[in-house]
This record gives structure tokens, C-alpha cells and sequence, in this order.
């Protein structure tokens, strides 16, 4: 069984947020969660991610 990637691109991440895919650039951008540029696109650590979401619903 192939185990689960820990990262995901922007597109992926903007679908999980429900927001567009220029919203999740700016959040790596500016540290929001663990992102970095993998041959020149933004990869995001999923767990990071997931702890990004959930602090934001308790806004």
C-alpha cells in the first residue's frame, strides 16, 4: 500500500480551504503555514495545512 505524501500543491491545498489558489500562494508566502518552493512551485506540509484550518474555524 503507498503511503500518503505529506505535502501537496497549491491547488490541492486551495480545494481543502475552499479558497482560490492565489489566497493559499499568499498564505505560503507569508508563513501561514509550512510551505516551500520545490522546483519552482509551492509545496505545503498537509499537517500544517490541517492545523491551519482548524485554528481558523474557531474564528
Amino acid at each position: 500500500m503507498k503511503k500518503k505524501s505529506n505535502k501537496i500543491i497549491i491547488t490541492e491545498a486551495a480545494e481543502i480551504l475552499g479558497v482560490s489558489k492565489g489566497t493559499v500562494t499568499y498564505w505560503a508566502r507569508t508563513g501561514h503555514f509550512k510551505a516551500e518552493r520545490e522546483h519552482g512551485r509551492w509545496v505545503i506540509d498537509r499537517e500544517s495545512l490541517q492545523e491551519f484550518k482548524d485554528s481558523r474555524s474557531n474564528i
